[in-house]
């Protein structure tokens, strides 16, 4: 009878013990340094606004947070990086609409855009802003297309895949623009040459632009979005002189699919809570960034839909795979 009472309380306790270490686990997410890959270079929209996100998670989750550029491949270089790392929550991905263009435009796409991922969280909404250098000779978006109806005007994109890219071809197109794309690894790259005057023009997010229009050293001329954003008024929509003309972008994280569930909720209530903070929401509304707080599920609902819309758009214009 010893024998089986103590072979019944050894067993229970093992049992206890079983069901209670996936609570613990929980419980001690995260217990080292999570990493954040940005698909773009240093220095660009995507790389800021994740850096402020970055710092403030590390401070609830009270673990450093360490972001890595991984730029080139129109995001697929960073992108393969997130998709073959263990789904344990500690590498993250940084993504925007470009995430799901490449496989509509890439031949042997390094891994299954909507399979591979799992979404996080949504950042913010993030509308483009048409940015040209102080030199050109040039006050609103009418004088720049007749300015580019005169000459041949070149402007800088990651890459037809990506929402740079999209916006300069849907804008040439309906402003009846002859214009010629050259593509970067990464934003910032295209600054560098929108700056010196070696481009005629660029479309980005405002983070990668208000600082140099603020210097003189850029001129905005108009926003891609139905109306102009509440933190700059004085900046119209391009939609006034182009009717009908819209492009904007997002932020958002995902991680490797498998990825545990209470992880991934765990990740999502402390970025929610970061986003809600009136000092966090003022930082990014001035940058131009609409803070945008959405479920997990939500957003790889958002991801299948948009996925399937820029397919679509990438077909009808007749781009193939390369």
């Amino acid at each position: 009878m010893r024998l089986f009472f103590r072979t019944f309380w050894t067993l229970t306790a093992a049992s206890l013990t079983a069901l209670a270490t996936p609570a613990w686990s929980q419980q001690a997410y995260p217990n080292r340094p999570i990493k954040i890959i940005v698909p773009y270079a240093a220095g660009g929209g995507a790389d800021q606004v994740t850096r402020l996100i970055g710092q403030k998670l590390g401070d609830r989750l009270k673990q450093s947070i360490v972001i890595e550029n991984r730029g080139g491949g129109s995001n697929t270089i960073g992108m393969a990086g997130v998709a073959k790392s263990p789904p344990d929550g500690y590498t993250l991905g940084l993504v925007t609409p470009t995430f799901l263009m490449t496989q509509s435009t890439m031949k042997n796409h390094p891994y299954d855009t909507l399979k591979d991922f799992t979404a996080v969280a949504m950042l913010g909404d993030a509308p483009l802003f048409l940015a040209v250098p102080s030199t050109l000779p040039v006050k609103n978006v009418r004088e720049f297309i007749e300015h580019g109806k005169k000459t041949q005007l070149n402007w800088a994109s990651g890459g037809t895949a990506s929402t740079q890219g999209l916006a300069g071809l849907i804008f040439s197109d309906m402003a009846g623009l002859k214009t010629v794309q050259i593509q970067y690894k990464g934003s910032s790259q295209g600054m560098t040459d929108l700056l010196a005057g070696r481009i005629d023009f660029m479309f980005n997010p405002l983070p990668s632009v208000i600082g140099h229009a603020k210097s003189g050293k850029l001129k905005i001329l108009g926003v891609a979005s139905s109306e102009p954003v509440a933190s700059y008024p004085e900046i119209p929509a391009i939609a006034e002189t182009v009717p009908g003309f819209y492009a904007a972008g997002w932020f958002g994280l995902v991680a490797p699919a498998g990825t545990p569930k209470p992880v991934i909720e765990r990740l999502n209530r402390e970025i929610a809570e970061i986003l809600k903070n009136s000092e966090t929401r003022s930082s990014m509304i001035e940058s131009g960034l609409e803070p945008k707080i959405m479920m997990p599920d939500q957003i790889n609902a958002k991801l299948a839909t948009e996925f399937a819309k820029y397919a679509k758009i990438f077909a009808d214009e007749g781009i193939k795979p390369e």
